[in-house]
């Protein structure tokens, strides 16, 4: 656990300020041997973290009276161990989600490093951590986060072209004394300077761009995924939960689109998540594919992808202590239907293959 707070505190502490070794922090000049990120290289997508702890102290109530607005407030960073403090910081905290915002009492939330120090040299993007949290203070919404963050390492396990996470126990401190100290599960979601270096891209914006004009491979494995968790909240021509990369191999011409936020996805079945209007379904637990029409033959190498990881999904699911029995079954139960399909070919056809998207 020591040594993964150690790397938190690489994620956390500016660049510019210390050097995250063994057992020690020390005051650097030199910035230029700092990896602020090298949690997410530690993360193994096919086995769950134990959560970082930390603990967050600001004004609980202003937060949420200036939750729509673009206005952060000043906060306590801490990170704990066994009862040890090993880090603290001033961070500025934000609430970030647009559809998040109106739909959880606590929202998601970002910690800016930069506005809290004026004279830190980090970029927009290294000095910000996005989380993901709990909609409300209960064990339902507890337990949506934990399999929204299982929908994250089940995509990183089968693809590099995706947002890696770490979990964390959150314990929210209103300053002001009139909310109770309560704790609740989040996720820290890699940032896009960070995605950008582990897979040799940059980030680019393109709206209006096709399907058909963004990576082949990348593309295709993704719709079939979004089938898989019964997710059909995204759009590449309009950016909705899609980034793009261009990635700096010249021989792919075509940027990569990269997926994030699958509250809505079936697979999550959260009770405030209501199908798309567009395709006519009454649940979210309906699958619908969104990918564009290609040659029935080209689908089976990508569905091959898929059946190498099925038992490695069955376990992931199911070894992921968090989540509550029910749930668990409900999960592998749902995936296992998307199997069914993909393993015969008529199935496969009706559902997938004939319902693709003419672009």
């Amino acid at each position: 656990m020591r040594k993964k707070i150690q790397l938190l505190l690489c994620l956390l502490i500016p660049a510019s300020a210390v050097f995250c070794q063994q057992d020690t922090l020390v005051n650097l000049a030199d910035t230029s041997k700092i990896a602020p990120y090298e949690i997410f290289h530690e993360i193994d997508p096919a086995n769950p973290e134990e959560p970082l702890k930390i603990k967050i102290e600001f004004d609980y109530r202003d937060f949420l009276k200036l939750k729509y607005q673009d206005t952060s407030l000043k906060a306590d960073l801490s990170v704990i161990d066994h009862g040890q403090l090993l880090f603290q910081q001033a961070v500025k905290i934000s609430a970030r989600g647009e559809s998040r915002k109106k739909i959880c009492f606590f929202p998601p939330f970002a910690l800016d490093f930069k506005k809290s120090d004026p004279a830190s040299n980090y970029s927009e993007e290294m000095g910000r951590l996005k989380f993901v949290t709990q909609c409300k203070n209960n064990k339902i919404s507890e337990q949506y986060l934990l399999k929204e963050y299982m929908c994250y390492k089940m995509l990183n396990m089968l693809t590099d072209w995706s947002y890696r996470v770490r979990l964390t126990e959150i314990e929210y401190i209103d300053v002001a004394g009139k909310i109770k100290p309560y704790i609740n599960y989040g996720f820290i979601i890699e940032t896009n300077e960070h995605i950008s270096n582990r897979i040799s891209a940059y980030p680019v914006e393109i709206k209006g761009i096709r399907m058909k004009q963004t990576d082949y491979n990348a593309v295709h494995l993704m719709a079939v995924y979004q089938f898989m968790i019964g997710n059909t909240d995204w759009d590449v021509p309009s950016l909705h939960n899609i980034r793009l990369f261009k990635l700096q191999d010249y021989t792919k011409i075509n940027p990569v689109p990269i997926t994030y936020d699958f509250d809505y996805a079936g697979l999550v079945n959260a009770d405030y998540a209501v199908p798309h209007v567009r395709f006519g379904t009454t649940t979210v637990r309906e699958r619908v594919y969104m990918g564009y029409c290609i040659p029935a033959n080209e689908f089976q190498p990508i569905f091959d992808k898929f059946l190498e990881l099925e038992e490695q999904y069955y376990s992931l699911i199911n070894n992921f202590e968090l989540l509550e029995k029910f749930n668990k079954g409900d999960m592998v139960k749902y995936i296992g239907e998307f199997y069914e399909i993909i393993k015969i070919p008529k199935m496969a056809q009706v559902n997938i293959i004939n319902r693709c998207m003419e672009e």
